[in-house]
């Protein structure tokens, strides 16, 4: 087995325990220790800020201890820090730890991105970044799905248990792990030159402004899908059926980007995903009806899914896929967890009390929305319609 296919296993290992806590948590904090939709969207903002901490710690600490000890490390840490909650499950431990397991995989990530993407030619990239998203998107509805199985058994504890044991797996797989990943030299004959660089700079911030977005409406939608989805006439098990198309579009517009790259260096391809992502996300909050609710998931996961791929593979290209191009576009990530319960609060506030599901609620939440859409939208357009610049030192 080849390493990058380890490091496929690995990643794939990696989300689903990681979404175990970052996805299901907020099933446990709700369900057993009684927290109000406010306060999980509170304890949602604080792993946010945190995983921006981890994401932007990174690459120093890559630099300083080398890849793989700094991997092993950090998968260390998320071991001991769940087996310490399922031992004392209390409340103020339980945000503690969150908030330490939003650095730790924040830090996490932007490593295996460096792995995954080192030594590769720009022409390969995109389909082992291909292989690498739809490693980690498939994880996640399983996940969510033992999620809420461990969670409805009686013994929730078992939720940070079983995300300890698969963290253990994989630090053991990644002891195997090169010291440093061996990137691509500066001057192999596939390695872009400064004109096409330059010009791959606009592709590169205008995605990155969109997916932050992609993420901040992501996680407006995550907490108020079970009302939007019984409120257009499902019952509860189709809800959570229905609530899943949106991670199934993403996960299949992946698949496509494998299988098409024909959007490499187009600015075409992003312009159409800024657009799709607020219709999208129209629909889904203020459709009305259950055709414009899947409409809206579908628009918006595709979106999503294309410019989380396009900051990715820009980012690894231009940067040579330095642990820094993956911290960059690891602490966007978390911005948007950030953003997306903060204006989810504020969403509350303009409601004025109004229950969620309500209409007056979801106007809340779109006007809540409404600034950060008009911000990013527009700033990611500019930085497409501006056209190259020149390189920014030790780019």
């Amino acid at each position: 087995m080849t390493l990058k296919q380890r490091l496929l296993i690995t990643v794939f290992a990696s989300s689903f325990s990681g979404t175990l806590l970052q996805r299901g948590a907020y099933f446990y904090t709700h369900q057993v220790l009684g927290f109000a939709q406010a306060q999980n969207l509170w304890l949602a903002l604080l792993v946010g800020v945190t995983y921006v901490g981890g994401a932007t710690a990174s690459h120093p600490s890559s630099a300083r201890f080398g890849e793989r000890r700094a991997l092993l490390g950090v998968l260390f840490a998320l071991v001991c820090v769940h087996l310490l909650i399922a031992a004392v499950p209390s409340a103020p431990l339980l945000v503690v730890a969150l908030a330490a397991i939003g650095f730790l995989q924040g830090a996490m990530w932007p490593i295996f991105e460096s792995y995954m993407s080192a030594g590769e030619t720009p022409h390969s990239l995109g389909r082992i970044l291909s292989r690498y998203n739809m490693a980690w998107a498939l994880s996640v509805p399983l996940s969510l799905a033992l999620a809420g199985v461990i969670i409805a058994s009686g013994s929730p504890r078992l939720l940070f248990v079983a995300a300890a044991a698969v963290f253990g797996l994989v630090a053991l797989s990644c002891r195997g792990f090169p010291g440093t990943p061996t990137h691509l030299e500066a001057d192999h004959a596939e390695r872009p030159n400064a004109t096409v660089l330059n010009s791959y700079r606009p592709l590169l911030a205008a995605s990155r402004l969109a997916m932050l977005l992609s993420y901040a409406l992501m996680y407006v939608l995550a907490p108020l899908m079970p009302e939007i989805m019984t409120g257009v006439g499902l019952d509860t098990a189709s809800a959570a059926r229905a609530a899943s198309l949106l991670d199934v579009a993403r996960f299949a517009c992946f698949v496509g980007l494998f299988a098409f790259s024909g959007w490499h260096s187009r600015k075409l391809p992003i312009f159409v995903a800024i657009a799709a992502l607020p219709v999208g996300f129209a629909l889904v909050l203020l459709g009305g009806g259950l055709a414009p609710v899947i409409l809206g998931e579908v628009l918006f996961g595709g979106a999503a899914g294309l410019l989380y791929t396009a900051a990715l593979y820009y980012a690894q290209v231009v940067q040579n896929a330095s642990v820094d191009a993956g911290g960059g576009h690891e602490a966007l990530i978390g911005l948007g967890y950030a953003f997306g319960p903060a204006a989810g609060l504020i969403g509350t506030a303009l409601a004025h009390g109004a229950g969620p599901g309500s209409a007056s609620y979801m106007q809340g939440m779109s006007l809540a929305t409404l600034p950060l859409v008009a911000v990013c939208s527009c700033g990611a357009l500019w930085q497409l319609l501006r056209g190259p610049r020149p390189a920014v030192k030790n780019a």
